[in-house]
């Protein structure tokens, strides 16, 4: 059973990286709004964390938002680990 959920997990780190990798992408082209507000919709709640965070840290920095960037890295480390305990 904890082999399943560990998979569960697994893959769904993976597709938040990948909606994550899109909602990057369109942030660089003139998109369609409503694809925009729709990624944005569902990543929101891994990048709003991150960004308040980076807010009180000595990393805010106006010029760039680092914050895809950083939770990237988190996705990755969250993937990595269930894919060893898997």
């Amino acid at each position: 059973m904890a082999h399943l959920l560990y998979n569960a997990l697994y893959v769904f780190f993976i597709v938040l990286e990948m909606i994550l990798f899109l909602y990057v992408i369109t942030s660089w082209f003139p998109i369609n709004h409503s694809i925009k507000s729709f990624l944005a919709v569902l990543i929101d709640p891994v990048l709003v964390p991150v960004r308040y965070l980076l807010k009180h840290s000595i990393f805010n920095t106006p010029a760039a938002d680092l914050s895809p960037i950083i939770s990237f890295v988190i996705i990755l480390f969250l993937q990595e680990f269930f894919y060893i305990l898997k």
